[in-house]
């Protein structure tokens, strides 16, 4: 079978949703762990507990490569994510998503070399440190964007990506990759992404009071951007019920990642779980999202991922008094 054709069986097998990433140079224990497994649910799996759940990604190791599969998931797609997971190794992912758009992206020790929806690569739309590096290979597999409404070159889109990553790793997924067991894992990239620009308070059309505090946090000095994160994010675990879980006030004071096994981490994982019937609590991403923030290194970072649930509009966490009293601090450093 060429590989276009074992492709297109691959993405029949797989479904209309799934993601491959590849990870070189690591175990498929190391991989799962790189995309935010948790290391206790790492072990071997039959496929039919990996279908159909989609955090639970299974991984198998192909000469020196790892791929993690997940049939219905997408967070290997995620560039955050897989930026974290390549650093001092290179990874490649493969996206076929049947509620959106394709994804393709090769990353190298953390900086996305390119990146583009395989269903229409064009030059203007492909994206990262060198888009043009990846052309002749694109050229050769046929992937480029129609030139009229007739032509159904996307409907193969994410099989040619699937050869392209082969052409790039030097490996081909095996056919059926899911029909005998395959150690597997829960994913959860809470853990392992840094702060990206999604979780910053930023200023727009509906949120205009966003501004004066963009202003106001973009001037002060770092230690009074650090003090207002940090006040910022005690309020909302108050708000939330959270200021007293174990470990939040010492890391708070200490900084750092969280890991998974301690006592905060634990409790992460249990809010950020969503049992069968359950709903999760609305405020708790927009907190973790400041959590992450306040935790990295940059003040600047810290304070404008603290100051975002302010854009959230959930009762508590955009409290206008908060706010209001946030913004004074911030100016009464500059007199």
């Amino acid at each position: 079978m060429d590989d276009v054709a074992h492709a297109r069986a691959l993405c029949d097998q797989l479904g209309a949703t799934f993601c491959l990433t590849y990870l070189k140079g690591v175990d498929a224990a190391e991989a799962l762990r790189r995309l935010g497994g948790y290391p206790d649910t790492i072990r071997e799996r039959p496929g039919a507990e990996v279908t159909g759940q989609p955090r639970i990604a299974a991984a198998l190791e192909l000469g020196g490569w790892a791929v993690v599969i997940e049939p219905g998931g997408v967070l290997g797609a995620d560039h955050a994510l897989l930026e974290a997971a390549s650093r001092g190794s290179a990874a490649v992912s493969v996206l076929r998503h049947d509620a959106g758009a394709a994804h393709f992206g090769y990353v190298v020790d953390g900086v996305t070399i390119t990146a583009f929806d395989p269903g229409y690569p064009a030059e203007e739309t492909v994206w990262g440190e060198d888009p043009g590096l990846l052309r002749h290979l694109l050229d050769a597999l046929e992937l480029r964007p129609p030139s009229d409404e007739s032509q159904r070159a996307w409907q193969d889109a994410e099989a040619r990506a699937i050869v392209l990553a082969q052409r790039i790793t030097g490996v081909r997924v095996p056919d059926r990759p899911l029909r005998t067991a395959r150690l597997s894992g829960e994913l959860e990239p809470w853990f392992v992404t840094p702060t990206s620009g999604a979780d910053l308070l930023r200023a727009g059309r509906r949120t205009p009071y966003a501004a004066e505090l963009l202003q106001a946090a973009e001037v002060a000095d770092p230690p009074v951007q650090r003090a207002v994160a940090l006040a910022e994010v005690r309020r909302q675990a108050t708000v939330l019920g959270l200021a007293d879980a174990p470990g939040l006030a010492e890391a708070l004071e200490a900084g750092g990642p969280v890991a998974v096994d301690s006592p905060l981490g634990r409790r992460v994982r249990d809010r950020l779980a969503a049992g069968p019937g359950t709903r999760p609590d609305p405020g708790l991403r927009w907190f973790l999202g400041a959590l992450r923030g306040v935790l990295g290194p940059d003040p600047r970072v810290a304070l404008l991922a603290a100051l975002k649930p302010y854009t959230s509009g959930l009762p508590g966490l955009a409290d206008e008094r908060a706010r209001a009293a946030a913004l004074a601090a911030l100016r009464e450093q500059g007199r």
